[in-house]
C-alpha cells in the first residue's frame, strides 16, 4: 500500500493512475482521530473501485454509507485537479448535516489532506468546497423542485437518501449537470423503505449485487436476503445452519450487464457486528420489537410493504357518476355548469420512467362541487408535439382559465399563452416541500406560481375524500384512478434526532399525470374564483 508521504505528492496529478481509489481513500483520510480503513468493512472495497458509471448503494442504517460517500467524493477530488463534484440530498438539513459531519471533518481532520489541499482564501462552506489542485465539491438538496441545482457543472453526482427522492423530476435534472463531462460517474446512496419507490426502482435496474459467502459446514453459498439468515450468535446458512463468517465473502452480480452496478449492504454484513456479542444481541433485539417491515428496512436493507394510501379504490370509484365525456361537449354533461377551468400537466423528458401530457378540465357546479367534463391522455412523452391539440381541446371546451405544469411545460406553456392569450394561462411548478409552508405563493420574477407539492396533494386529497368532486362512468376512469391511486404517503428519513417529513412519492413505473393535471385544474378554479390571484397585467412575463 502507498505511503501517506507518496500519496500527498498526488495532489498535482491529474489521474488516479495505479492507485486505487480505496488506497486512495486509507491512505490519506483520517475519521474519529485515527487513520481511515476498510478493515471492518471488507465489502466497501469493491464499492470504492468498481468501474461503473452508475452506482447504488442499498444499504441499510449504520453501515457506513454517509462516510462512503464523503470519502468517495473526496477521493475523485483529490486525485484529479479540477475535478467537480455535486452532492444531492433531499432536504437542506440533511446536506448541512453531511457536509458539517462528514465532509469537512474529514477534510479538517486528514493532516496530509489540509496540509496539501486546503487553502483558507478559497470558499469553504456548507454548500461549497474547494480545494488547491481547483477541484471543487457543490453541495446541495433537492426532494421534488431541481431548480437549485440548475446551472452547476459537475463530473460526479451523489444522490443521498435517493428513497425520499422523486425520481421523475429529480434525476434527469440532475443528469443534465453532467452532460458536457468527460467523466459522468452517478452515485446513488438510500435505505429502502415500501416497494414503490425511488431506490426499489433502481435497484430493479441494478446488477442487484449481493455479498456472497461459503459456508464451511455444506460448502453452498450464501447471502443476507431474509431475517431468516440471522442465527441466535451470528448469520447462519440457511441449508445447515452453520455459521457464515462476513469477513469471508465475495460480490456476486445477480443481474450482471446492468446500467448500475447496485450494491445490497446490511448490517449482519458488519464483521464487528457479528464478532461482538452485544453487537449481535442489539441486532436480536431489534428483531423482536421493530415489526417486520421495519427490520427489513432499518436493519436488512430491504424494500418492504406497500405505501400507506389517503384514499381508497372504493371511494374514488364512489365519485364516479352514470355520464361518458368526449368532444364536442354534450349539454347534459355541461348543464348548469357555471364555470369552467382546465389544468395541464406536460409530459417530461427524462429517461427509464413513464410520462405523458395530460389536460383536465374540470366545471364548477352551483355547489361549487368540481365535474369532469372532459379529459385526454396524451401517449406521447413530448410536451411540444401535444400542444396544438391541447389549444383545441381547450377552445372546444371553453375553458375560461388553464395553469400549466411549468417544472417541465415552460415552454408548452408559452406557446398557449400565444395562442390563447396571457390573461387565460397561468404556470405552476413545484418546489415548495421544503422551503415554505403555505400552499401557494408567486416566485420572485412574478411569471408563475410555486407550490407546496404536499400541500397541494393533501388539500386535493380532502377534496376527493369530501366528495366535492365529479367523474365520469368508472369504465372511463381506469387510468386516471389507477394514477390518483399511485401516490402514496411517506415519512422521509429523519435528521439526528429530529423527525421525517410527511411527503407524497410514486414509483417511477407507475404514472400520476392525471392526479397533477386534475390539481393544476383546480387551482384554475380558484383562480376564477378570485381565491388564488391572477397574474399582473403588468408584469413582463419570461422568455
Amino acid at each position: 500500500m502507498a505511503t501517506m508521504a507518496s500519496m500527498a505528492s498526488m495532489a498535482t496529478t491529474p489521474t488516479i493512475g495505479t492507485y486505487t481509489k480505496s488506497h486512495i481513500a486509507e491512505s490519506l483520510f483520517w475519521l474519529d482521530g485515527k487513520p481511515y480503513s476498510l478493515h471492518d468493512y471488507p465489502f466497501l472495497s469493491a464499492i470504492y473501485d468498481t468501474g461503473a458509471r452508475e452506482i447504488l448503494m442499498c444499504t441499510s442504517r449504520q453501515v457506513s454509507k454517509t462516510t462512503t460517500c464523503a470519502c468517495l467524493m473526496l477521493t475523485n477530488s483529490v486525485a484529479r485537479n479540477h475535478f467537480r463534484t455535486l452532492y444531492v440530498a433531499p432536504f437542506r438539513e440533511q446536506t448541512s448535516r453531511f457536509s458539517n459531519t462528514r465532509l469537512t471533518k474529514i477534510i479538517h481532520y486528514s493532516p496530509l489532506i489540509r496540509q496539501y489541499y486546503v487553502d483558507p482564501t478559497l470558499p469553504n462552506n456548507v454548500l461549497l468546497q474547494i480545494l488547491r489542485n481547483g477541484s471543487e465539491m457543490a453541495l446541495s438538496y433537492a426532494w421534488d423542485d431541481p431548480d437549485r441545482v440548475r446551472g452547476i457543472t459537475a463530473d460526479c453526482e451523489f444522490v443521498d437518501e435517493v428513497q425520499d427522492v422523486l425520481y421523475e423530476s429529480v434525476i434527469p435534472v440532475i443528469k443534465e449537470c453532467m452532460a458536457n463531462s468527460d467523466f459522468k460517474h452517478m452515485v446513488y446512496a438510500g435505505t429502502p423503505k415500501t416497494v414503490e419507490n425511488t431506490i426499489e426502482y433502481l435497484w430493479q435496474l441494478s446488477s442487484k449485487s449481493e455479498w456472497i459467502m461459503k459456508c464451511e459446514g455444506c460448502g453452498s453459498w450464501q447471502f443476507i436476503g431474509s431475517a431468516k439468515s440471522i442465527g441466535k450468535h451470528g448469520i447462519v446458512c440457511l441449508k445447515c445452519g452453520h455459521a457464515l463468517n462476513p469477513r469471508i465473502g465475495q460480490w456476486y452480480d445477480f443481474m450482471p450487464g446492468a446500467k448500475i452496478r447496485g450494491f445490497h449492504v446490511s448490517q449482519p454484513m458488519l464483521p464487528r457486528n457479528v464478532e461482538m456479542p452485544a453487537r449481535w444481541e442489539a441486532i436480536l433485539e431489534k428483531l423482536e420489537s421493530y415489526s417486520e417491515s421495519m427490520f427489513k428496512n432499518e436493519v436488512l436493507g430491504i424494500s418492504d410493504a406497500i405505501g400507506a394510501r389517503f384514499i381508497s379504490l372504493d371511494e374514488i370509484v364512489s365519485l364516479c357518476e352514470d355520464y361518458f365525456v368526449d368532444l364536442p361537449l354534450s349539454p347534459v354533461v355541461s348543464q348548469d355548469v357555471r364555470a369552467i377551468a382546465a389544468g395541464v400537466d406536460w409530459a417530461g423528458n427524462g429517461e427509464g420512467y413513464k410520462s405523458r401530457t395530460v389536460v383536465w378540465v374540470w366545471g364548477v357546479l352551483p355547489d361549487f362541487r368540481l365535474k369532469t367534463l372532459y379529459y385526454r391522455i396524451f401517449p406521447n412523452a413530448n410536451a411540444i408535439s401535444d400542444v396544438e391539440e391541447v389549444v383545441r381541446i381547450i377552445e372546444q371546451c371553453g375553458a375560461q382559465y388553464v395553469v400549466g405544469d411549468a417544472g417541465e411545460g415552460a415552454v408548452a406553456n408559452s406557446v398557449l399563452r400565444d395562442k390563447l392569450g396571457s390573461h387565460r394561462v397561468g404556470q405552476a411548478q413545484y418546489g415548495g416541500g421544503a422551503g415554505f409552508s403555505k400552499l401557494i405563493r408567486w416566485n420572485r420574477q412574478g411569471t408563475k406560481y410555486l407550490v407546496n407539492r404536499t400541500a397541494a396533494i393533501d388539500t386535493f386529497m380532502l377534496q376527493l375524500k369530501k366528495k366535492a368532486v365529479i367523474f365520469p362512468h368508472v369504465r372511463q376512469m381506469a387510468t386516471p384512478i389507477q394514477d390518483i391511486l399511485s401516490e402514496y404517503e411517506s415519512t422521509t428519513s429523519p435528521v439526528g434526532g429530529g423527525v421525517g417529513k410527511k411527503v407524497w412519492l410514486h414509483s417511477p413505473n407507475n404514472p400520476d399525470d392525471c392526479l397533477h393535471a386534475q390539481i393544476f385544474g383546480w387551482f384554475a378554479v380558484k383562480v376564477l374564483q378570485g381565491a388564488i390571484e391572477m397574474y399582473e397585467r403588468e408584469i413582463v412575463e419570461e422568455p
